[in-house]
């Protein structure tokens, strides 16, 4: 652990101590005077254990919230219903999750990403999600929070922040614990079919609750592995296409039968297995106290840290065309006809596609890659309420947030082909020889076959069963960043209650709020000295050129000048044996037992690459360096109704939320180039530009609700909402990819890098996402367990952020600017709608009778069709991003005497990714994940009162992902999760 780490830590702590001695000092004062004592407020204890208690809270949330709300409570102290916070938020209707590593992480609602979260009903900073307020649980441990609230309607006193609705995570307010003192732990174990390691979890809880004076502590520390293969194309974006008289290294065939050669075929760069392992170190820290200070004034403060370790570690063994030309492989008899190439470079040519095909590889690499991110986030609040029960109340409250995140990648590339077939050679100022003389001479066929459960690759039988075989040719530390972030916020609310019929309180209030985000990105270089000369260079290949050591004033390796390891030649054989490691663990794909550097010593990005090419440094990355500073100011005005209509209750509140947000994005200005063998952005910074902008947002919010029954609720809202824009959108720049000229291009010399295509991040004058949203429910509770509901939403986004894709003129590896390619960026595109249905269901059976009482079940089942201005390659509108139209869970579950079960299954169809126009005209080809099915359990059995044992299963039919182009039937990738078993003893005192 860092030390600011550990100071964040301190100060947390510090001003816990602080505030606990004052609230102690405050709570004896008030404790010695009698009459306060006399007139001290009744505290409401709140108990909630167990599935049938936590389902009755969940109905009881939502059957009297203001808005349309679904609500989750902790079974228990530290325990949310599933292993993470994503999980146990898809047991919601309309939550759709992501997954990192097999865990869930990213949330939508109702196919929309834009979810805005709050931690206790305002802002905080996450660390997993720095630089925007969408949700990212893969940091914050789950026994922290003791219940979720999905606000799905806007009312007008929540913070604006996403599109489709509000996260509001709780934690335990001590005032709701026993008096006394409360103890609670958790020790458990968990293990994954892949890893088949052992992995630990401990938390603690500790609470502290007088009649005026309450504190409370909880505790998390994790470590897992978890296991996480990727079979098929490891760069799904890089695909394209080629006319059959090129194919097969150009010799040509008229493979489609139909008697010419200029069909177009789709191929990619290059197709692999991926062996994905995560290790993830998480410590959660949370304290609250509550004070009642005086008969009217209660003070809360609160501290919130969380701190995740995370290393991303893969190897795989690769085929590809080495960035080359796309007519590599000839594909096999299942060709299938999909359409005509509406424009473009192929314009006019039948597109075909097969899940089968022979590789003709040019390069065949084994690589390894470790990406580090250790992250932290600190959070504190402080806020006073005051009622003194009269016809005003309010409340005064300060925010502080604290984040950071640091991330390293670094890459290592070993071929087992010698480099000729793709024209890379090494030369020590005698004559080219192939780069890696051990490796396999000519190119290498690959049998691919894409047609069954799993994505295969057949490698020739005697490819790389010798340590000789293998040499490291490429390697590399790029994307490395720093991120940090504060948040500062002040905020006031009040409500008058009145004395009038139907208007019973007016909700009121003002909040300011800052939000300063700083990126600094960087790569490492390392000085590469030769005959006198030397140059700084990122990418370590070592067929480049890094220095004219002939002195003819060009970098020529073909014209004599010396490579970057003419003298440096890396074969496995000849690293220390602890780098190198041999594994056949690629999940359900058997291709075989291979060599790999051990991507472990790795995470020492630094250490790795010193122990290569020694001297190297830090250069920042300006292109995708930043700071955005974000401030906003807000007021509201609410107006809450009760009252009849007609022989009906009514509820109602209407109100309007007015923002006005300030950017300042400060980006950098590109200078001089300031190496060889480097992307075109690493560059030296030339000074900031600097772009300021401001918007207004005014916000209405309607919500009623209607009491047809006592126990029939009908709800009807309408509201407007925005999106707080992610700072990377507006402040990244632009990275370009640039492969090896192989003599393909005749304006920049064999050997040295030329652009191929760009990415812009970042886009200063974007606009926020907005949205119009209408919401129609009815529910009935026909139980204290049972409810029967159905809604239908409709959400009419305005203008929704996309990617463009232009034409441009950038720089090759040297800085000149020659040619055109294709440049994404983000931009504000046309808007969508969605619009759907969702049904839900949740009952105890307590009257069966004896043992059938202790049953339950819920199904929930929600309908979000979307459609977007884009098109798709058939000319097709393609749904928003992320978005899968079907998605449901349905739990069963048992509760009676010390027993208790619960079995979950999550499903969720297709789902739009993103759109790949390289080569195929028109709209382009859309990639989809297909749809998943997730199996989960858990049990656990009372011992006594106070001890449980208890065991879960996640992912117990090791459910996988397949993305797939365009087309169902054309699979593409593959990913692959672990089922883990999870058994553990919990403790309550």
């Amino acid at each position: 652990m860092t030390p600011t780490k550990l100071n964040k830590i301190t100060q947390g702590i510090s001003l816990a101590m602080m505030v606990t001695a004052t609230v102690s000092s405050h709570n004896a004062i008030a404790q010695d005077n009698e009459e306060n004592n006399a007139q001290g407020k009744d505290v409401e204890v709140i108990q909630v254990r167990g599935l049938r208690a936590s389902t009755k809270a969940d109905l009881n949330n939502k059957r009297f919230a203001d808005g349309i709300l679904d609500s989750i409570t902790a079974d228990d102290i530290g325990k949310l219903p599933d292993i993470t916070i994503a999980d146990t938020l898809q047991r919601v209707p309309g939550i759709q999750i992501n997954r990192s590593a097999g865990e869930g992480s990213g949330v939508n609602i109702r196919g929309v990403g834009s979810v805005g979260t709050l931690l206790n009903g305002e802002q905080f900073l996450s660390a997993g999600s720095i630089t925007t307020l969408q949700p990212n649980f893969s940091d914050i441990p789950s026994a922290l929070v003791s219940g979720i609230d999905v606000h799905k309607s806007p009312t007008s006193d929540i913070l604006a922040g996403g599109i489709s609705g509000t996260l509001d995570l709780k934690t335990i307010r001590p005032f709701s614990l026993d008096e006394g003192l409360t103890f609670a732990s958790s020790a458990e174990v968990s293990r994954g079919n892949y890893t088949g390691e052992t992995d630990p979890k401990i938390t603690g809880f500790v609470g502290y609750n007088t009649d005026r004076f309450a504190v409370s502590t909880s505790v998390s520390w994790d470590r897992v592995n978890l296991a996480n293969y990727r079979l098929g194309t490891p760069n799904i974006g890089w695909s394209g296409a080629q006319t059959e008289g090129n194919a097969w290294d150009g010799i040509g065939e008229d493979r489609t039968g139909d008697g010419d050669q200029n069909d177009a075929l789709v191929t990619f760069i290059g197709y692999g297995n991926m062996n994905r392992n995560t290790e993830r170190e998480r410590l959660g820290i949370t304290t609250t106290m509550q004070a009642q200070l005086t008969d009217t004034v209660e003070m809360i403060a609160d501290v919130f840290y969380t701190d995740m370790d995370d290393a991303d570690r893969s190897i795989g063994l690769v085929a590809d065309n080495a960035w080359g030309d796309f007519g590599w492989e000839q594909h096999g008899d299942d060709l299938t006809k999909r359409g005509v190439i509406a424009d473009g470079i192929l314009a006019g040519s039948d597109l075909y596609t097969a899940n089968t095909g022979v590789l003709n590889a040019p390069r065949i690499a084994s690589t390894s890659e470790s990406r580090t991110n250790d992250r932290d986030s600190l959070n504190m609040n402080l806020e006073f309420n005051f009622d003194n029960g009269g016809a005003f109340n309010g409340s005064v409250r300060y925010i502080h947030g604290e984040g950071q995140r640091e991330t390293t990648h670094n890459i290592a590339q070993s071929f087992l082909t010698d480099g000729a077939s793709q024209s890379l050679f090494r030369n020590d100022g005698t004559g080219e020889i192939p780069v890696h003389p051990e490796g396999v001479s000519g190119r290498v066929p690959v049998i691919r076959d894409f047609s069954g459960k799993h994505p295969q690759l057949t490698y020739p039988s005697d490819l790389g069963q010798s340590m000789e075989d293998y040499a490291i040719i490429s390697t590399y530390s790029e994307e490395n960043y720093y991120e940090e972030a504060t948040l500062d916020v002040l905020r006031a609310d009040g409500t008058y209650r009145l004395e009038s019929s139907d208007l019973t309180t007016i909700e009121f209030g003002l909040r300011k709020g800052r939000r300063d985000v700083n990126r600094e990105t960087y790569v490492l270089l390392a000085p590469i000295s030769q005959d006198g000369l030397s140059t700084d260079v990122m990418w370590k290949d070592q067929g480049e050129v890094a220095n004219d050591t002939n002195g003819d004033g060009e970098f020529s390796r073909a014209g004599g000048d010396k490579t970057i390891g003419y003298d440096n030649y890396l074969n496995f054989a000849n690293l220390p044996s602890s780098w190198v490691i041999q594994s056949d663990d690629f999940g359900p794909a058997n291709i075989g037992n291979f060599y790999f550097i051990d991507p472990e010593i790795m995470d020492d990005h630094i250490g790795f690459q010193d122990a290569l090419y020694p001297g190297n440094f830090k250069h920042n990355d300006p292109n995708q360096s930043y700071n955005v500073l974000e401030t906003s100011k807000s007021a509201y005005l609410n107006f809450k109704l009760d009252g009849e209509l007609g022989s009906m209750p009514y509820k109602a509140n209407v109100g309007v939320q007015y923002i006005k947000t300030d950017l300042t994005v400060t980006q950098n200005l590109l200078g001089d180039v300031v190496c060889r063998a480097c992307p075109a952005s690493v560059v030296e910074s030339a000074g900031e530009v600097v772009t300021e902008k401001s918007y207004t947002d005014t916000l209405p919010a309607l919500n009623l609700r209607l009491n047809l029954t006592d126990d029939l609720i009908a709800r009807a809202s309408y509201g407007k909402t925005m999106n707080r824009l992610d700072t990377r959108n507006l402040g990244g720049g632009m990275t370009v990819s640039t492969t090896i000229n192989q003599g393909e291009v005749s304006d920049v010399p064999v050997g040295e890098r030329y652009a191929v295509e760009a990415n812009r991040t970042g886009n200063p004058n974007l606009e926020p996402t907005r949205a119009t949203n209408h919401d129609l429910t009815l529910e009935w509770y026909f139980s204290d367990t049972g409810l029967l509901s159905v809604a239908w939403f409709k959400m009419d986004i305005e203008s929704n952020l996309t990617t463009d894709v232009t034409t441009e003129f950038v720089p090759d590896a040297d800085g000149v600017e020659r040619r055109q390619v294709q440049v994404r960026g983000p931009v504000n595109g046309d808007g969508g709608t969605i619009k759907g249905y969702e049904f839900s269901y949740q009952q105890g059976f307590d009257f069966l009778p004896g043992f059938w009482s202790g049953f339950g079940a819920g199904l929930n089942y929600t309908y979000a069709p979307s459609t977007s201005d884009t098109r798709d390659f058939e000319g097709n509108k393609l749904p928003l991003n992320d978005n899968s139209e079907n998605s449901g869970n349905a739990v069963l579950w048992y509760e009676k005497g010390p027993l208790q079960v619960r079995l979950a299954a999550n499903y969720r169809s297709e789902r739009f990714v993103e759109q790949n126009g390289r080569n195929f005209g028109g709209g382009g080809l859309a990639l989809y994940a297909k749809g998943t099915t997730y199996l989960d359990m858990s049990a656990s059995y009372d011992i006594n009162e106070n001890i449980s044992v208890y065991f879960s299963g996640s992912n117990l039919t090791e459910e996988f992902e397949d993305m797939y182009y365009q087309w169902e039937d054309f699979t593409i990738a593959q990913d692959i999760y672990e089922r883990r078993l999870t058994m553990g003893v919990r403790g309550r005192w």
